[in-house]
């Protein structure tokens, strides 16, 4: 239950309190995007939103992020068309720093004119970093398409002239007059008294000052009357087409019914275009549709990655399955699986307080109401099949289509095939929008979910093993109606030959592909109508299986859950599909070259160990794959650790497991040894890549996951780490070299590696390597003072709490750690361990490690070497 009310200066206040954690989300919602700004102004309001964190009139340059995170608290914000979000997540100990610093980035920030100077160049690089993203690009050409006199087409993060001209002055204006008072929402989600949060709500954001509030117009989006096709010859290997259809406004009626269509035609693994072009028939990446909906007219849009070989037969896929959408109702099984993921978003958002705080601030900030779902839910419920369809006829309009797409090939190639796609559109469509389907008014029953009443009962972690030698560890909470499952056996890809590399990869994905007496299509409707999910993962050294479920079908799911693990089908066809869609990843990994960076630098620092191969193998051990590979490394898995955290009844949990599986025999838990030979002198690595950014990862041989030092580790990382660690702060904030810095580590079972990674202009690459070399060796030859131990230790044992408010992150960790030989209850002993760190512990380590050769990986135009 929320309390809203509004302060004298016209500040709007929602307060929520959710007592499950002892963590607060403050975020503050600013009614002001990049849609509100006039020509010339592109891109200001991304700018303010960076420029807000360089000091106030408390708080100096880089001192807002490290009183945050040296709270345990984490900070960040983004900026969209119609808003700006400001947020700090914070132990429920330190809420008046969050509260603190809220109020004065948002009412009394600096604007320094050095630091503007200095965060042009951040700007910039985030903007050359998108340029270099395929996605973005095609998203960019989508937009601009569609909006073509309307801001909406305009890229949030503007352009680059602009950022690099704007003057202290213009910015100055232009926060004053659209960061109002009354234009400005605070939202504290989390464990506190509402009565003493509104007296620190007043005391911190009371005094914020009016000014006058400009008054934007925004120009009307133009209906369109023809369709278009515009297509853009791209430097990247993939493929993207959006087909899009204008929709109204986010208020607007229509809505709910398109949100529905949209999620039964392409959202999900059982949705029709993803079960046609993916399953089916192989032919896409990824396909799928959405609603964009804001507080202007959006669209519908319909969007493939693929193959450009493939580009032709796809259309004509997503043409029969459009025209089939059109012709019937969607049947009752369709629509009320839809019906139950839209309603479960409410409960899976309860887990954490910023999902809650994001959902309240987003439809007070849209529609001036926090509780504005529960009314679009009635509205959704009140619905039938019939008015589905009829809705979607309504937008789906052949003549207003927008079809853009974005390929390598030349656009002579492309827009034809498209153009004729259009006119085949066209002409189905005519019959199919004039036909009158089948009278089908059936109204479904609500959908109603069995909620716990029993609010914040927490058991006691238990841990049991079964004759059979299954591991069993639960932990019982009834704080939300979600259940976490995590299962996992010992093996990966330490368990792969030199030809069979890629196959726990391909594992993964397969493990679904059917269970049972159940097809993948089958197995994939039940899990989508429970708005559930089951997934396989695979890693260096282990493999296992995901799930997460509301407890209403808790049952149903433990079932799929178990089936899939012990009667996985491996379905032949599936397989012949994703050994094609690992082979496309390989091929379009050079859109992605801080990827290319990272494992370049694995193979450097591993060589022919398991933990410097690429997980998806190459294009030839790929091809290698059959069915007889998966089933192989399925079946050398090692022991089996089950953890359930969330909603559930232990022994019930216990005994479900024990019919089910009861009958496996389980071998003990064991790992092969496999040695790493580093390098015994400094490694440099190039590879050649044309793109506006080069990226970097300069690192040193690591620590194993028990190593007694691993604590002191994750300290010296947290010193590095975050907007208040000694790399954001040096090389972004100070020297203004990157967008995108950060330490990396990785511990496995034979050791592991510890860097940072940076992506950046080729031209600062040199003073990117040399920054980051100083800052090594500053850690090995001086101790850390106390308050920076103590920033990180808080920063560390804060992102731990957080972390955990999720059940699938306390799954995870529980379960990690018991197969790798560590005490499953560590994960709860963390901030103790955290705290015994000293500050010559941290030197020690950093010449321990520092000493050793290292290893560089640059992609890029060119290597300073």
């Amino acid at each position: 239950m929320f309390k809203k009310y509004q302060l004298k200066n016209g500040l709007k206040v929602l307060l929520i309190e959710s007592h499950k954690s002892p963590v607060l989300s403050i975020q503050m919602w600013v009614k002001t995007g990049s849609a509100d700004e006039k020509k010339g102004e592109e891109g200001i309001s991304h700018f303010i939103e960076h420029l807000v964190f360089k000091g106030s009139r408390k708080f100096d340059v880089g001192e807002i992020a490290s009183t945050v995170e040296g709270a345990g608290g984490e900070l960040n914000a983004y900026t969209s068309f119609d808003q700006t979000v400001f947020y700090v997540t914070i132990s429920k100990e330190f809420q008046n720093v969050g509260l603190e610093v809220i109020s004065e980035m948002m009412g009394f920030p600096r604007f320094d004119q050095a630091e503007i100077d200095n965060e042009r160049e951040v700007v910039i690089e985030e903007i050359k970093r998108s340029n270099d993203s395929p996605h973005r690009q095609a998203s960019r050409l989508l937009f601009s398409s569609i909006y073509k006199k309307h801001p909406y087409g305009i890229p949030v993060i503007g352009y680059a002239e602009n950022i690099n001209t704007v003057s202290r002055k213009v910015l100055l204006d232009y926060f004053h007059s659209r960061y109002n008072p009354d234009n400005m929402t605070l939202v504290v989600v989390g464990a506190f008294e509402s009565a003493k949060m509104r007296k620190q709500v007043d005391a911190f954001f009371g005094k914020f000052s009016k000014s006058k509030l400009r008054v934007v117009k925004r120009p009307p989006v133009a209906r369109r009357k023809r369709p278009q096709v515009i297509v853009e010859k791209a430097p990247f290997n993939e493929t993207i087409v959006h087909v899009a259809f204008p929709v109204p406004k986010a208020s607007h009626k229509d809505i709910a019914a398109l949100e529905i269509f949209a999620l039964i035609f392409g959202q999900g693994e059982s949705s029709r275009l993803n079960r046609r072009l993916r399953m089916n028939e192989h032919l896409v990446n990824y396909a799928g549709s959405s609603v964009f909906v804001a507080r202007d007219p959006g669209f519908l849009a319909l969007s493939l990655s693929l193959n450009e070989k493939d580009l032709s037969r796809s259309l004509i896929c997503l043409r029969e399955e459009l025209c089939d959408a059109l012709k019937e109702p969607p049947t009752d099984s369709e629509f009320r699986k839809a019906l139950t993921n839209l309603a479960s978003e409410q409960f899976y958002s309860l887990e954490t307080v910023d999902g809650l705080a994001r959902s309240y601030g987003h439809y007070q900030d849209l529609f001036g109401d926090p509780n504005y779902f529960k009314k679009f839910i009635k509205q959704v419920q009140s619905l039938t099949p019939l008015e589905i369809i009829k809705t979607a006829k309504k937008y789906l309009d052949p003549n207003k289509i927008t079809v853009v797409a974005m390929s390598p090939s030349e656009r002579s190639r492309v827009e034809p095939t498209i153009k004729s796609w259009l006119k085949e559109v066209r002409r189905d469509f005519r019959q199919v929008l004039a036909s009158r389907p089948a009278h089908k008014s059936t109204k479904l029953s609500r959908i109603k979910f069995a909620l716990n009443n029993r609010a914040q009962i927490r058991g006691e972690i238990e841990k049991w093993l079964l004759p059979n030698g299954i591991t069993i560890i639960t932990r019982p909470s009834m704080d939300t109606p979600v259940l976490s499952v995590r299962c996992a056996s010992l093996g990966g890809s330490r368990l792969e030959g030199p030809t069979s590399q890629g196959a726990t990869e391909l594992l993964s994905r397969v493990w679904t592909a059917g269970a049972g007496s159940l097809s993948e299509v089958d197995l994939n409707h039940k899990i989508d109508e429970m708005a559930a999910s089951i997934s396989g993962f695979g890693g260096r050294n282990s493999q296992g299986l995901s799930m997460s479920c509301l407890r209403s079908f808790s049952t149903e799911m433990m079932d799929l859950f178990c089936e899939v693990w012990k009667n996985p089908l491996f379905e032949q066809v599936a397989v012949n599909r994703e050994i094609k869609s690992m082979i496309e990843h390989i091929k379009l990994r050079a859109d992605n070259p801080a990827q290319v960076c990272v494992l370049a630098f694995l193979k450097g620092l591993f060589g022919d160990h398991p933990y410097g191969r690429d997980p998806y193998g190459s294009a030839e051990s790929i091809q290698n794959l059959t069915r007889e590979t998966v089933q192989e490394i399925y079946s050398r898995r090692s022991g089996l650790t089950i953890v359930g955290s969330g909603a559930l009844n232990p022994i019930e949990f216990r005994r479900h497991i024990e019919d089910a599986l009861g009958d496996q025999k389980i071998d003990n838990a064991n790992f092969e040894p496999r040695a790493i030979i580093y390098p015994q002198s400094d490694i440099r690595v190039f590879e050649q890549s044309n793109k506006q950014q080069s990226h970097i990862v300069y690192g040193f041989p690591g620590l194993n996951m028990t190593s007694p030092d691993r604590y002191a580790l994750q300290v010296l990382q947290a010193v590095l780490a975050g907007q208040g660690g000694r790399l954001f702060v040096e090389l972004r904030d100070k020297a203004s070299l990157a967008y995108s810095v950060s330490p990396m580590r990785m511990e496995g079972v034979e050791g592991g590696y510890f860097g940072a990674y940076i992506g950046c202009s080729p031209e600062k690459s040199d003073t990117a390597l040399r920054m980051m070399r100083d800052e090594f060796t500053k850690l090995a030859e001086n101790k850390i003072s106390n308050d920076e131990l103590s920033r990180a230790q808080r920063y560390l044992i804060g992102k731990h709490d957080i972390d955990l408010q999720k059940n699938s992150n306390i799954s995870s960790a529980i379960l990690f750690d018991h197969i790798y030989g560590i005490d499953f209850m560590e994960t709860y002993r963390f901030a103790e361990n955290i705290r015994s760190v000293k500050s010559e512990d941290i030197m020690s380590l950093a010449q321990y490690l520092f000493s050793k050769p290292s290893v560089i990986s640059l992609v890029g135009p060119s290597a300073p070497w």
